[in-house]
């Protein structure tokens, strides 16, 4: 595995649109309801966001076994996990979005699955790396493709998640410069358009159960018989539809500084503050040009959603949450 020093602005460039899209994909939830185009938006988005999340932070993991690594990691990840657990779990209270008051810190809130799924990737990834990966991403596959059959590994502790989605981190792990010029060559682009297009059509006719896409809960929560054989070979499609448009996506994205790539070195702190105006906006309702919607609907939720990432990426507010976020003093932030 070759190491990846110098800054990529490609992926801080995917990573910019990328925490967009989480943004726009929590505030558009509430108005899929019986919407086909925002539904299949909704579904497009959710079948490469995180993913795509996923496979970048596995292709950044190349210093894996160093001296301290899952120390760092640990630092990195759980502290700010508990941190915003406590936090998010009296907040999402007070708010109204969730109507009980639970402090299981093993049963993450929100979006904090992320942060314990991504732990647990690196804690397996010191544990795999040394074995033949023709071996370790199949028989990673097949287990996840199996652990849906099982009603005991769910969303608790993000243990289904961490399943299902280690494949994808495991590839981008596996993946280097020269394997990622195939996804910046624009030469493909009448492809990838072609592909998220097709995807959305496809949705939008044929929406499918979006808990698929969420990778959190056993077969038969998602409506399929007990001990289907089918099962594992929707799930099995399913990665082929993750794949196929997270690389879409990727080709899409420009490899040259932009004005908005800062944001893609910042994106945890968006992604750990805005669950704040989720909360707020799910507690209280306050879902505007919901009903009926309209054009108005859409300039909302893409003007939202930017206004949101903007602030939240600003030097000032990652500067003065340093501290909670990255464990430094507000002085040390060098975004």
């Amino acid at each position: 595995m070759s190491n990846v020093a110098q800054r990529d602005y490609y992926f801080d460039n995917i990573r910019a649109f990328l925490i967009y899209l989480v943004v726009f994909g929590h505030l558009l939830q509430p108005y899929t309801e019986g919407n086909s185009d925002l539904t299949a938006l909704y579904l497009l988005i959710y079948s490469f966001h995180m993913p795509g999340f996923l496979f970048i932070s596995g292709y950044f993991a190349k210093n894996v076994g160093k001296e301290g690594y899952l120390e760092k990691i640990a630092k990195k990840l759980l502290v700010p996990y508990f941190i915003f657990f406590v936090f998010f779990s009296f907040y999402y209270y007070f708010t109204g979005k969730n109507d009980t008051l639970t402090l299981d810190p093993f049963n993450p809130e929100f979006a904090l699955w992320f942060l314990l799924t991504l732990f647990f990737f690196h804690v397996i990834l010191v544990i795999v790396k040394d074995f033949n990966p023709y071996i370790v991403f199949p028989v990673a596959i097949i287990i996840s493709l199996l652990v849906g059959y099982s009603e005991d590994i769910n969303s608790y502790l993000s243990f289904s998640r961490t399943i299902v989605f280690f494949p994808i981190f495991y590839l981008g792990y596996l993946f280097n410069r020269s394997h990622t010029e195939q996804l910046r060559n624009k030469k493909w682009l009448p492809v990838s358009i072609t592909i998220l297009v097709g995807f959305f059509v496809f949705y939008y006719f044929y929406p499918i159960n979006s808990d698929w896409l969420l990778g959190s809960t056993p077969y038969v929560s998602l409506g399929e018989a007990e001990n289907s054989i089918y099962s594992p070979i929707k799930r099995l499609l399913l990665y082929g539809v993750i794949l196929l448009t997270m690389f879409s996506f990727f080709n899409l994205m420009p490899e040259q500084p932009q004005w908005f790539t800062y944001i893609g070195r910042r994106t945890m702190q968006v992604y750990l503050l805005h669950g704040i105006v989720i909360g707020l906006v799910r507690g209280l309702g306050l879902h505007p040009f919901k009903d009926p919607t309209s054009p108005l609907t859409y300039i909302y939720l893409i003007v939202a959603s930017l206004i949101i990432v903007l602030i939240l990426s600003s030097r000032f507010v990652c500067k003065w949450t340093n501290p909670v976020i990255q464990l430094q003093k507000p002085s040390k932030f060098k975004g």
